[in-house]
């Protein structure tokens, strides 16, 4: 297990703290945990899925693989002197072939662990929810197949919370927190452009041009 050092806590709120926005309904998740994208494959998809979660924390991530995608496991350890906190991310990816031939992606991230106070150990089972987070995942994942040309740094993520009450840890931990250890790295390299197949002409037999002629 990677061991963290901070001085302040990862995601403690210092007076009023507002939460970022979150996937509260299936609405919610089909509009910010899924994305369709026409003209790609699956595994194409899958290794950018991955390429952006390897950037975040190099050494830190477990790929297991699955028919359709991958669970992404991170184990973490977060010490702030007075308190301390160890837990699991797991993010679970699938990328399928829809009926239009478009792929369509999913991703639902939850983090379990115990927080330790003193002498009170809290277990914790959540999942991670914020819109925000979401979003720059996808909008990294848009970079490595080449269809966005903006890798959106963590810095620049954070910025759209500046003039707002939002914690920028809490709205973007898991790529962008105090253990994302490649959150100032360079973005991942992006996927060569798709190959597109062009039509073979077919010879007319000499027999049939006769005929035509």
């Amino acid at each position: 297990m990677r061991k963290t050092y901070l001085v302040a806590a990862l995601a403690a709120c210092v007076g009023a703290c507002t939460p970022p926005p979150q996937i509260v309904d299936r609405s919610d998740f089909l509009a910010e945990a899924t994305r369709t994208y026409q003209g790609e494959t699956t595994e194409r998809v899958i290794l950018a899925a991955q390429r952006v979660l390897e950037q975040s924390d190099p050494k830190g991530f477990e790929f297991r693989n699955t028919l359709n995608g991958f669970e992404g496991l991170r184990k973490y350890f977060i010490y702030a002197v007075i308190a301390s906190q160890s837990g699991r991310e797991r993010w679970d990816f699938t990328a399928d072939r829809d009926p239009n031939g478009a792929v369509k992606a999913g991703l639902t991230v939850s983090d379990a662990g115990a927080s330790q106070s003193g002498y009170n150990h809290t277990p914790y089972d959540v999942q991670m929810a914020s819109i925000p987070l979401y979003r720059l995942f996808w909008s990294r994942v848009e970079y490595v197949l080449g269809r966005n040309d903006n890798w959106q740094t963590c810095d620049e993520a954070e910025l759209q919370f500046h003039d707002t009450k939002i914690n920028p840890v809490v709205a973007l931990g898991g790529l962008c927190g105090p253990t994302s250890h490649g959150r100032d790295g360079e973005p991942p390299e992006r996927l060569a452009p798709l190959a597109r197949s062009t039509p073979v002409p077919v010879a007319t037999p000499k027999h049939e041009k006769a005929k035509q002629g």
